[in-house]
């Protein structure tokens, strides 16, 4: 590909990004429809699937480099985006399906993974258990950047389900991360599969990112208010955010999960910061209260944008679909998060006053986004390699289906609850 190739790509990519969130806004139909495809169409012509074979070690390198920035992006952008408030009103039931979501997905996945190895179906020779949980937890989480515009977009639909789903859409991403990176830690670093030392691992992530979130986040919104009218001071909030990341994951230590509790500690960095006045409020400032300004917004929705585009694009690039049974494997893993969203629903709403309507949207509301493109790229290739080698591509392959596949469900469902809305309302007016 030669200079001029690669600026026309460009280009076309982000024209595409813009385009598709137009068309999102317009039409409920999700951006990242269009760009998985043009991703697609992108590596079939270039044959970036010879690029991958003949140089796999640096491809592992820039996904692994490049996602951890994804993942601190995104993370940040979702805390700043979040209200505190709405967060602690809807948090029993949002809690409730953000767990149950999860974890009934997770284990769902890892059963499906280990029967259809057992019964001969797909050849895994290493624990298949392993791969299940590692495919469990990419495929984990629902996309907020979809999720959220979409709920409020629907004028029908109850303040609390809106709350609850966004909830849900907030925290599963941050959980699909540290989970992974748990299983990674007992991988690679223990050597092992320690569900107590798991266990322990999450919880030593969750609590130090939290505590260390805060404190940054604390110390930071006062530097922040003193430099805001500095020119570019916007980009220095996104310098900390990397150096949050980063010594966050140095205390803990690298080799014992500080990846994720660097994840963590961004997101609640940014919750901090998003938050400013309601967080000095509740410690009791006495002084005036303050916040990161919308041109700060701005700016990180922006590099959050251009960040998500380009994953999109480059999942689609590279997956390889050299086996049928990868699609295949896909659609099974599709229907079955279908099957298990239907009994999380019914689990999270039971005695909960919610409508019939409610239900449904939320059944439909299940589509996986930018954190599972990141984790397959990030973490596919390694996995790959020590349990299922020379099944090149078998992560990215099922979470391209999976994430094209939900997005689809979601956007039909939606169309179809809207039309079927349009229809209640207006038998009334006819009457």
């Amino acid at each position: 590909m030669d200079v001029i190739s690669a600026l026309i790509i460009l280009g076309v990519i982000m024209v595409l990004g813009f385009i598709g969130n137009y068309i999102f806004n317009r039409t409920q139909i999700p951006s990242i429809v269009w760009l998985l495809l043009f991703g697609l169409i992108v590596g079939a012509f270039f044959k970036f699937e010879s690029f991958q074979v003949t140089y796999p070690e640096l491809l592992m390198t820039i996904s692994s480099f490049f996602g951890a920035i994804a993942i601190v992006i995104i993370l940040f952008d979702g805390g700043i985006n979040t209200d505190i408030y709405q967060l602690f009103k809807g948090a029993p039931r949002g809690l409730l399906l953000t767990a149950s979501g999860f974890f009934l997905s997770f284990f769902a996945t890892i059963l499906i993974v280990a029967g259809l190895d057992a019964s001969g179906i797909i050849q895994i020779p290493g624990d298949s258990f392993v791969v299940g949980a590692v495919l469990g937890a990419i495929i984990g989480g629902t996309s907020s950047p979809i999720v959220i515009p979409l709920v409020y977009s629907l004028k029908n639909l109850k303040e609390k389900t809106k709350m609850v789903l966004s909830i849900e859409s907030i925290l599963t991403d941050p959980l699909c991360i540290v989970v992974i990176f748990a299983i990674y830690y007992m991988v690679f670093v223990v050597g092992e599969i320690n569900i107590g030392l798991g266990i322990g691992n999450l919880v030593k992530t969750f609590s130090v990112g939290i505590v260390l979130g805060f404190i940054f986040g604390f110390i930071w919104l006062f530097v922040m208010n003193k430099l805001r009218k500095e020119q570019f001071s916007y980009v220095l909030t996104l310098a900390v955010v990397f150096l949050v990341y980063s010594v966050t994951a140095l205390i803990v230590g690298t080799g014992e999960g500080g990846e994720g509790a660097g994840a963590i500690s961004c997101l609640i960095f940014g919750l901090v910061l998003g938050n400013g006045k309601k967080v000095l409020k509740m410690v009791n400032y006495e002084g005036e209260g303050f916040e990161m300004d919308i041109e700060t917004k701005q700016f990180h929705s922006l590099v959050s944008f251009v960040i998500r585009t380009f994953f999109f694009v480059y999942l689609g690039m590279i997956v390889s679909f050299q086996n049928i049974n990868y699609i295949l494997f896909g659609i099974i893993i599709l229907i079955l998060l279908l099957v298990v969203r239907y009994f999380v629903v019914y689990l999270s709403t039971f005695k909960g006053n919610f409508d019939l309507d409610d239900k449904r949207t939320m059944l439909v509301m299940m589509p996986r986004g930018l954190a599972a493109a990141i984790l397959a790229i990030k973490f596919g290739d390694e996995f790959v390699n020590r349990f299922i080698p020379g099944n090149i591509g078998f992560f990215k392959d099922v979470a391209f289906v999976v994430i094209l596949g939900t997005a689809i469900i979601t956007t039909i469902g939606v169309s179809l609850i809207c039309h079927y809305e349009m229809k209640k309302t207006k038998k009334p007016e006819a009457s």
